[in-house]
């Protein structure tokens, strides 16, 4: 009934069939017929032909206010499609864990605004397996989080690889048996040194040290597990925690060790003395963008993980 409201509207503004024909670049006998074929289904006529003019009917008027609504609000679509696809306006809705969110996810959504002012970024802390489920049900768009897999019906686009590091007080006992294997935090940070190429230490050389460890189902813990197996070694553990920068802090400020990232330490410049080390088996993990798959990817989603990589890659060492 609405699909000719354009050629019925333009018929109204221009008053005479044959100026609105030549307006719609359309012959005047299929601008009449169109109109015919509209008045055919209301069963009224939308316009009276007893006059010079085309004057719209009682129902033409009320069929002309609900044309100028529904092309009103196909302009407005039509508008917030191309400000999406110029990144003019939108949204997008990022999930992390705490790790992720402290670290990672600030500089990234930082750098994303900055450039592109009009687009609204909503971020949501959650654990690994509430943020698969959130994504599944379209409450987030977005993952940033290591993987246990990459198969299911999510796209996974490889955002860094991060070395597993131990953590160790400079005061600990242990660190002046082995200060030549480790560097400094400021070094990862300024980037004088590379944690990839340091060089490996068995955990056998931190056997008086206590432990502070994150709790099963965290892939830190599987780092961690793998160390010990690589070693035999059989760990002090004075906590298990939820949160890497939990474990972190109370690690630096109570003599106990812990396994970080380097990038927690290529992202902010951290005042405690600490010496880190490759320790042999903890390895290295992939840390993903990861989002829905789709026939039509979004251009938001498309541009925030170019901005994320960006980012990651101009961190030292990278």
């Amino acid at each position: 009934m609405f699909e000719k409201k354009e050629y019925i509207y333009t018929v109204y503004k221009e008053k005479n069939l044959t100026t609105a024909a030549e307006k719609l670049f359309v012959t005047q006998p299929c601008l009449s017929a169109a109109i015919k074929h509209v008045e055919k289904m209301i069963g009224m006529p939308l316009f009276e032909r007893r006059t010079k003019d085309w004057t719209p009917t009682r129902i033409g008027y009320e069929y002309l206010a609900c044309a100028e609504k529904m092309m009103e609000i196909e302009r407005g679509f039509t508008e917030n499609i191309e400000n999406i696809h110029t990144l003019k306006s939108g949204s997008i809705r990022i999930g992390g864990t705490n790790y992720v969110c402290s670290y990672i996810l600030p500089i990234i959504a930082n750098a994303f605004s900055q450039e592109y002012t009009g687009i609204d970024i909503s971020i949501s802390e959650a654990s690994s397996l509430e943020l698969v489920k959130m994504l599944r049900d379209d409450r987030i768009d977005i993952i940033i989080d290591s993987f246990d897999s990459t198969d299911g019906p999510f796209e996974f686009e490889e955002l860094t690889a991060e070395t597993v590091l131990l953590a160790v007080p400079m005061t600990c006992d242990s660190y002046s048996k082995t200060k030549e294997y480790s560097v400094s935090a400021a070094d990862i940070y300024h980037g004088t040194v590379t944690a990839v190429d340091l060089p490996e230490i068995g955990l056998s050389s931190f056997s008086d040290e206590k432990f502070i460890l994150l709790k099963r189902g965290n892939s830190m813990y599987k780092h961690a597990m793998a160390a010990f197996d690589a070693c035999s070694f059989i760990p002090k553990i004075r906590y298990q925690l939820d949160q890497l920068s939990t474990s972190f802090r109370l690690a630096a400020s109570g003599n106990s060790v812990c396994f970080v990232t380097d990038t927690m330490f290529k992202t902010h410049l951290y005042q405690e003395d600490v010496a880190l080390y490759r320790v042999k088996g903890a390895g290295t993990r992939t840390l993903y963008v990861s989002h829905k798959k789709s026939e039509y990817p979004s251009v938001i989603i498309e541009k925030f993980t170019e901005t994320a990589r960006q980012v990651i890659w101009q961190l030292p060492c990278q």
